[in-house]
């Protein structure tokens, strides 16, 4: 079958396809929404939400005052538990008709091979884990932003000619816009065939990580790099974040030493953090991690090495043997505490 061309010009809209799972919308969708908006300020058109899955049309008002124009809700039983097969299908009539000349997805497991799925359809390009998102104004050409070479350089990616230009940004990396309760859109339930055959079926959903974007309930993040040196090292990192009632994060060396769950592993190949405060034990700083912690407020770094380069990220810096300070600082934590109380 020859490739159908498509023109740029035929393609207008931002349109943002939800992950909708057990009743719950990934809270990526108004991190999303925030970067649509400010896409839109150059673009000047609308601004499309996706909802699929039974029960999703409950979360259509709350995209419309994140910024959504228009939601469309596909309340499809075959939506849940969450069939890549299905929700591709749905996608790619939606997508032919109204003609989106941005498409964008959440960053998971799940959006993402539908995403590919959906390209590859559509005979157009895809960026993954995006950071950022910027417009070309003159073409009205997305500029898609994310790290390359391992985090040691950002490229900017471009779709000239195929549409609709598509994306997975990163959870985490974008910040929502500011809400309006009163803001009016339109909720349209479209029409759309459910595929006649499937080769695939879920059977049963076994529950894992959630692939969204952190943020501490404290605001606090206390995180271990490889100058841990061992789990005694851990332990006394542990025993700060207990003390301050803050996450507990890591980098990526620390995960593959054992010391702890991949689920505190912040970076490129985690997750991404925001919050008041990041305190940094024995990390080096490497471009790597330090892409996870960019919406944080406040970095303070412990390391040995003065010539660390988390050392000049951080608002605060202390050179000194992590064995020897964090003791210290642990004591004091609790004796400020017991005065507060």
């Amino acid at each position: 079958m020859p490739i159908q061309r498509v023109r740029a010009g035929e393609y207008e809209g931002i349109m943002i396809a939800c992950e909708y799972t057990d009743g719950i919308l990934n809270p990526v969708v108004y991190e999303l929404l925030g970067c649509a908006v400010d896409l839109n300020r150059t673009l000047r058109t609308d601004i499309a939400v996706v909802l699929t899955g039974p029960g999703a049309g409950a979360y259509a008002a709350s995209c419309i005052s994140y910024g959504a124009d228009i939601v469309y809700v596909i309340d499809q039983p075959a939506g849940s538990p969450l069939n890549e097969e299905v929700h591709t299908e749905l996608l790619h009539q939606l997508v032919l008709d109204i003609r989106p000349e941005i498409l964008l997805f959440p960053s998971t497991i799940h959006s993402k091979s539908i995403a590919a799925r959906l390209a590859a359809r559509l005979h157009t390009g895809l960026t993954a884990d995006c950071t950022g998102l910027n417009i070309d104004p003159a073409q009205r050409m997305l500029l898609q932003i994310r790290p390359a070479r391992e985090g040691t350089l950002m490229a900017t990616v471009c779709c000239p000619e195929a549409r609709p230009q598509m994306a997975t940004i990163r959870p985490g990396t974008m910040l929502p816009p500011a809400t309006d309760p009163y803001r009016k859109g339109r909720i349209i339930h479209p029409q759309l065939t459910l595929p006649a055959v499937l080769r695939t079926s879920v059977l049963e959903v076994i529950g894992g990580r959630k692939d969204y974007g952190s943020s501490a309930s404290s605001g606090v993040v206390v995180a271990a790099g490889r100058g841990v040196c061992s789990k005694e090292g851990i332990e006394l990192v542990r025993e700060l974040a207990s003390c301050l009632g803050a996450e507990l994060g890591a980098t990526r060396p620390v995960i593959d030493q054992g010391w702890l769950d991949y689920s505190h592993q912040i970076g490129l190949t985690g997750k991404n953090v925001s919050g008041r405060i990041y305190i940094a034990v024995g990390l080096s700083g490497a471009v790597q991690h330090t892409v996870g912690i960019r919406r944080m407020d406040t970095v303070i770094a412990f390391n040995r090495d003065r010539s660390a380069p988390i050392l000049k990220l951080a608002a605060h810096g202390i050179v000194a043997d992590l064995f020897e300070a964090l003791p210290l600082l642990i004591t004091q934590v609790r004796q400020n505490m017991k005065v507060s109380r």
